[in-house]
């Protein structure tokens, strides 16, 4: 990837206004940034994620987005308004771990963004849904901060004109907090969009991620989640459809950092035409993390001669006592069950459409909102030819 025209004097002349310690901080990560390698995406067993050709020069974004949510308990503020009034929450928390070259310039360059904070004790009931328009390039930021005993669901949905996307979540969860984090990704098949997703969890508190990835000619996607306290527990539910040329690059992994932690990881997707994947799954004990579960599966099903999936299940364990698990299968449809579908006067497109939505179904099972499984039944629907 070349990012052209990106140098210290364009950040101090497009954020002039900001707080001097947060230029700084840019302008420490740009240099940084430039000093790296280039980030190489790893490479699958019969594949790689090439980002050669992707050259980006204009950084400034718009977009439109509308939040709803009318609970007067919660802090919603736009990052940059954020940035002045709640500078020590954004000192303590903002991107503290790096670990690519690209997170680096988006640490330089990020400008669109939220703060949402749950105060100690608030369960909030009304779902917190962000819908997001990307009308330009964007790097943009969400931080999420549930104080202890708060629980809250939020919903984002990602719709775009061809563009360039790089964005970070970070949620931080209190002891005893939950909260459920839904990402509806149907972007131009055009777009190219690197996104990082992470969590970080207290004691006995449960931090919850599903993905739902349809668009992007390149979808780069890294789910991280940090079982940092006693009890804590994490979910990564997954669903992908890759059609066209599309490239997936995903993945999850679950970090077991303390004792009686558990995680689980489960996602299946579809390909059909010349569309690939790259999935990589990780579950890694710590030494001090006895008597933790931790379990990953991942299956792909193929439509077409062309698509290819690669996929690369991880387990690292320094701890014997621990339950630890992992699965990986590549499978095409079922030529017998195809074939007894269509003899019951069944078209070819609505076979498809039952097989792939009962492939599927195992991890559209597993959420709870009814709302969000009719959404997801009806893009997955969209894809099929």
């Amino acid at each position: 990837m070349k990012f052209e025209n990106l140098n210290e004097n364009y950040l101090k002349r497009i954020f002039k206004d900001e707080p001097e310690w947060f230029v700084s901080d840019r302008l420490k990560s740009l240099k940084l940034f430039n000093q790296a390698k280039e980030d190489s995406f790893r490479y699958g067993s019969t594949m790689k994620t090439d980002v050669s050709d992707i050259k980006i020069s204009d950084y400034e974004s718009k977009i439109n987005l509308v939040l709803k949510n009318n609970d007067s308990r919660i802090i919603i503020k736009d990052f940059k308004k954020a940035l002045t009034e709640d500078d020590e929450l954004i000192r303590k928390f903002f991107m503290k771990e790096i670990k690519t070259r690209m997170e680096l310039l988006h640490k330089a360059i990020v400008q669109e963004g939220l703060l949402i904070y749950i105060p100690k004790n608030v369960k909030v009931k009304e779902d917190i849904t962000i819908d997001y328009e990307f009308l330009t390039n964007s790097f943009d930021y969400l931080l999420v901060i549930a104080e202890e005993n708060s629980e809250l669901n939020i919903i984002e949905r990602l719709r775009s004109k061809e563009i360039f996307r790089s964005n970070v979540v970070e949620i931080y969860a209190g002891r005893n907090s939950k909260v459920n984090f839904y990402s509806i990704q149907d972007m131009d098949n055009n777009c190219i969009n690197f996104s990082v997703k992470r969590s970080f969890a207290g004691k006995d508190s449960e931090c919850n991620f599903y993905n739902f990835d349809f668009g992007s000619k390149l979808n780069y996607s890294d789910t991280y989640s940090e079982l940092v306290e006693e009890g804590s527990c994490s979910k990564i539910k997954g669903i992908y459809f890759g059609n066209e040329k599309q490239h997936f690059n995903l993945a999850s992994s679950t970090h077991h950092k303390s004792r009686n932690t558990n995680s689980d990881i489960f996602t299946r997707g579809i390909l059909d035409d010349n569309s690939n994947i790259i999935y990589r799954g990780l579950v890694k004990i710590y030494e001090n993390a006895e008597n933790s579960n931790g379990y990953q599966k991942e299956d792909a099903l193929i439509l077409s001669e062309n698509a290819k999936a690669d996929s690369i299940p991880n387990l690292e364990i320094n701890n014997h006592d621990v339950k630890c698990s992992h699965s990986s299968s590549i499978s095409h449809l079922d030529k017998d069950k195809l074939f007894y579908l269509m003899s019951r006067g069944i078209d070819y497109k609505e076979c498809t459409k039952i097989m792939t939505e009962g492939f599927l179904m195992e991890v559209l099972n597993k959420i709870d909102k009814e709302e969000i499984k009719e959404e997801i039944k009806q893009l997955i629907k969209s894809k099929i030819k």
